[in-house]
């Protein structure tokens, strides 16, 4: 059976698994070890069967909680083959395996493609899965969205998207101006419109197998589930049910 979840997601701490036949993974930990050990069996996830934890980049919401969980549950974490992961961590990980952007990797029923972002880490990628009979893609922290994201997005069955801040909210509110060219530049984050002409595209497209769609990472200070919903539907028109993650909210997939 498959099952995924996401464990939390925002501007605090992000986490996401996918479980197929006992095998499970988690895709970035910005949580304690003793918390995602939490959410994870609130949901029912074991952590007991967890195999990889997949890092997408080093900044702190992403990677805080990776070092300590690969320790205590001896899992190995894939990243991007030119991060020296040692200058963001205090110990050695478990172990680590490196990854290339572009080159497909498979074990058990896995199997997975990195590819790169567009953003303000060193080395930052995000990664289509393929577990099971069932594809994802992962599309976060990026400020732009290429036609490589567009192909993988294209052909999942679930879609995860980042739906980070309102450029009203973002222009009118507090932030230093530094901090505001930083969040819309592209190699900051997407803003609501940016992810609702993505998912027009996405639905224009006769070739599309989307069936959910999480609109995920949401700015503490510059979003709100209400002001996503809004925005995101004075462009998207399409009929793809989508589901939008509240900060550190826990959200169990839908069955399709």
């Amino acid at each position: 059976m498959f099952r995924y979840a996401v464990l939390g997601s925002g501007s605090s701490a992000n986490s996401y698994i996918f479980e197929y036949d006992g095998f499970s993974f988690i895709l970035d930990n910005g949580f304690s070890a003793r918390e995602l050990n939490r959410r994870m069996k609130e949901l029912s996830f074991s952590p007991g069967n967890l195999e990889f934890i997949f890092l997408s980049h080093i900044h702190s919401d992403h990677i805080k909680g990776v070092e300590s969980l690969s320790l205590e549950r001896k899992v190995p974490v894939v990243l991007h083959e030119n991060l020296n992961i040692d200058k963001y961590i205090n110990r050695d990980l478990y172990h680590k395996l490196s990854v290339a952007p572009g080159k497909s990797y498979n074990y058990k029923t896995l199997n997975f493609t990195p590819f790169s972002t567009s953003h303000d880490a060193p080395s930052s990628l995000s990664y289509y899965f393929e577990l099971g009979d069932k594809k994802i893609t992962v599309i976060t922290d990026t400020g732009i969205v290429d036609d490589n994201m567009f192909q993988y997005a294209l052909q999942s069955d679930v879609l995860f998207l980042e739906s980070n801040y309102s450029e009203q909210m973002l222009i009118n509110g507090r932030y230093p101006q530094f901090l505001k060219k930083r969040i819309s530049s592209d190699v900051g984050h997407l803003s609501n419109f940016q992810t609702a002409d993505f998912l027009e595209r996405l639905r224009n497209n006769d070739k599309c197998r989307i069936k959910q769609i999480y609109l995920c990472h949401l700015s503490k200070n510059n979003n709100s589930v209400s002001v996503v919903n809004e925005e995101i539907q004075t462009k998207y028109k399409g009929s793809i049910p989508y589901r939008i993650c509240e900060r550190s909210e826990l959200v169990m997939g839908v069955d399709f």
